[in-house]
């Protein structure tokens, strides 16, 4: 049995059943230790709460409201293996709290034992499903490292973990998803990293507004290398500089997630948003291989491509009629 507080299944009363979930979402609020942090704390969980009301998500909550008997660290054990790895959702795991770290491994300030992220990284499945991971604390970068790799996403409140102190950018970003105020690129919706980028510039804010150096530096990873990227990488959605490496920077894939859709992504089912999100990452690899490419085979390469998406928004029956895509529902 699934532990936490599902909120914000679609029920279709017409059909009897229950619309598909887009999302599948687990809040961890860890231990606030002071009065003043438990009130950020369950603000910020509130903030989780009014995001998944206002899209079709499953959202969990573990630690918010447990009894001195109950064992956070299992039930996120419990969630994370009740994961259908069949499904084409995304899985969401949010931390709202501190963060320590001994040297040798960072962790999850839960009651009752803490979660390591070398425990984390064990417990999480490797599967189809992107997995996105936040953790906007305290000494929160070790958490990249572990959990980096092929189809997540992790963000961290913290460039290295000697960032010990008092991190705001969870509950800053909580409150930026929920309230879809972060559209930068003026698409109707507020991306995965125009939340990353909105709420890392309001952070920055606040620091500068007290007259105080900043104690955190946020960090966002898509490409699986490990190293995350910082927010002044970007000029808009796009990223500007380049590693000494020259390894490819994050956030292609992390603006293509979006929790609360616009009318028209709200379309999509979710197996028909991961056809798009692959037709556009093939467009990313072409564009950056255009200089290799004679410029007709270029263009024929991007129209074939760029005619795929256009059949996934604007489907046509066998009669070559525009199907409806809001009359889909998937999964019921």
């Amino acid at each position: 049995m699934r532990c936490g507080i599902p909120i914000a299944l679609l029920f279709i009363a017409s059909l009897g059943g229950f619309a598909r979930t887009d999302h599948d979402v687990l809040v961890i609020v860890g231990a606030p230790g002071e009065a003043c942090y438990a009130e950020g704390f369950e603000e910020a969980a509130q903030a989780w709460e009014k995001a998944g009301q206002a899209t079709n998500a499953v959202v969990d909550f573990i630690g918010r409201n447990l009894g001195e008997d109950s064992s956070p660290k299992e039930q996120v054990l419990d969630w994370i293996q009740n994961l259908d790895p069949e499904s084409a959702a995304p899985v969401w795991i949010v931390y709202i709290g501190h963060g320590t770290y001994n040297r040798r491994d960072a962790y999850l300030n839960i009651k009752g034992p803490d979660i390591s992220a070398k425990e984390l990284a064990d417990w999480a499945p490797t599967m189809d499903r992107t997995l996105i991971f936040i953790h906007g604390g305290s000494a929160s970068s070790p958490f990249m490292t572990a959990l980096s790799g092929p189809n997540r996403i992790v963000i961290s409140g913290t460039r290295n973990p000697d960032e010990i102190n008092y991190a705001r950018f969870g509950e800053f970003f909580a409150n930026v998803l929920a309230n879809s105020d972060g559209d930068i690129d003026q698409d109707g919706q507020t991306s995965l990293l125009e939340a990353f980028l909105t709420t890392s510039d309001r952070v920055e804010s606040f620091y500068t507004e007290a007259g105080r150096l900043s104690s955190e530096h946020a960090l966002i990873d898509d490409n699986g290398d490990k190293l995350g990227t910082p927010p002044d990488w970007f000029r808009g959605v796009r990223v500007t500089k380049r590693s000494k490496t020259g390894k490819d920077a994050d956030g292609f894939r992390a603006h293509q997630i979006v929790l609360i859709p616009s009318e028209q992504e709200k379309r999509l089912s979710a197996e028909q948003r991961n056809q798009r999100d692959a037709l556009e990452a093939e467009i990313e690899v072409l564009r950056k291989k255009k200089s290799s490419f004679q410029e007709k085979a270029y263009y024929e390469m991007l129209e074939a491509i760029l005619l795929k998406l256009s059949n996934l928004y604007f489907p046509k029956d066998a009669d070559g009629n525009l199907i409806d895509l809001s009359s889909q529902l998937e999964g019921t």
